[in-house]
C-alpha cells in the first residue's frame, strides 16, 4: 500500500493544467528537484518517522515513508533522469514520462522529429547480464561472482514489464491519445537496460537484429519487443542510413 500511494504520487506530477504531460527539459527539471529529495531523505537514513528531517520534495507527502520504499523509487527516478538527459541530445525530440494508459503506466513515450513513436520501459537489475531463453519463454539473469561460478537466476519481472508494455502501448492507441498526434505509424517497443545492466553477448545469435544504427534482442513476448542497453539508445531511435 505504501509503495502504491508514493508511485502514484509520482504519477500525478505529470497530469495537470491544458497540457497534461511535462515533457522535455521541463520535466527533467521536476524529476531532478524529485531525485535530489530521495538523495537526501536517503542520505538522512530517513524511515517511517524521520520524513521531518529533510526539505519536502514539490508536493507534500502524505504520511510516514519506509527507507525501503524511498530506495525503490529513488531508483525509478534515477532511470528515468539518466535516459531522458541522454535523449533530449537530439533534436526536435519529444519525449513525455510517466504516461497513464487504461492498463497502467508506460515509464516513457518518445516521438521522434520524424514522427516514428517508441514506447519504453526502464529496468536494471544490479551488475547482470540479461540472456533470453526460448525454449523457457523466460529471462535470465547472470551474475558475475568472486572466485565463484556466476549466479543464474530467473527474472520473471522482465517478461511481464514487455507483455505489461505491450498491453498499455495496445490501451494508448485505442485511446486514440493526443501524443500521438494523430500519427498512425507503428509505436516501437523496447525495454532498456539501465545502469551495469547488460544485454548477455552469448544470447542467441538469431535473437540479435539490426534496428535504427545499432542492433538490439529481439523477443516475443506477446508481441515482439527489443531490449538493449541504454548506451545504444540514440543509436536505436536514429533513423537507417541511406545507401
Amino acid at each position: 500500500m505504501i509503495e502504491n500511494k508514493y508511485t502514484s504520487w509520482l504519477e500525478e506530477l505529470f497530469q495537470k493544467g491544458e497540457n497534461p504531460y511535462l515533457q522535455n527539459h521541463e520535466a527533467l527539471i521536476y524529476l531532478k528537484n524529485i531525485q535530489s529529495w530521495y538523495n537526501a531523505a536517503i542520505k538522512a537514513g530517513v524511515g517511517a518517522s524521520g520524513v521531518g528531517t529533510v526539505a519536502a520534495p514539490p508536493m507534500a507527502l502524505i504520511g510516514g515513508l519506509f527507507s525501503l520504499t524511498v530506495l525503490e523509487l529513488s531508483l525509478r527516478v534515477d532511470r528515468l533522469v539518466s535516459v531522458i538527459e541522454e535523449l533530449l541530445k537530439i533534436n526536435e525530440i519529444t519525449v513525455t514520462p510517466s504516461v497513464r494508459t487504461g492498463e497502467g503506466i508506460i515509464d516513457l513515450f518518445v516521438m521522434m522529429p520524424d514522427r516514428r513513436c517508441f514506447a519504453l520501459a526502464l529496468k536494471s537489475n544490479k551488475n547482470s547480464r540479461v540472456k533470453w531463453r526460448e525454449d523457457q519463454q523466460e529471462f535470465f539473469t547472470i551474475t558475475p561472482r568472486k572466485n565463484k561460478a556466476a549466479r543464474v537466476k530467473k527474472w520473471s519481472d522482465l517478461i511481464k514489464t514487455g507483455q505489461d508494455l505491450n498491453i498499455r502501448t495496445l490501451s494508448l492507441k485505442q485511446e486514440k491519445s493526443y501524443l500521438l498526434k494523430g500519427s498512425k505509424n507503428i509505436i516501437t517497443k523496447a525495454i532498456i537496460l539501465t545502469s551495469k545492466t547488460q544485454v548477455d553477448s552469448s544470447n542467441d545469435p538469431a535473437l540479435f537484429v539490426d534496428f535504427g544504427q545499432t542492433t538490439a534482442l529481439r523477443v516475443h513476448a506477446g508481441s515482439y519487443i527489443y531490449v538493449l542497453e541504454q548506451a545504444k539508445i540514440l543509436n536505436f531511435l536514429a533513423p537507417v542510413k541511406k545507401s
